[in-house]
C-alpha cells in the first residue's frame, strides 16, 4: 500500500529507544506510529501557544 509519508532517520539514546518500544507495545502501536503521534501532539501544543506554523509550499 503506497504512502505519502517521508522516511526519516534520527539518533537517540538507547535507553530512550528501549522505553519508547515498551510504550508502543503497551499502546498496541508500532514504534513509528507512536513517534508520529507524539510529534503531532507536540506540534499541536506548540501551535496553540505560538500560533499556526505556516509552511512554504
Amino acid at each position: 500500500m503506497p504512502t505519502n509519508k517521508t522516511p526519516f532517520t534520527f539518533n537517540m539514546e538507547d535507553e530512550y529507544l528501549q522505553k519508547m518500544k515498551v510504550i508502543a507495545k503497551e499502546e498496541t502501536r508500532s514504534l513509528s506510529n507512536l513517534l508520529e503521534h507524539l510529534c503531532k501532539q507536540h506540534i499541536a501544543r506548540f501551535e496553540k501557544e505560538h500560533g499556526e506554523i505556516m509552511l512554504d509550499r
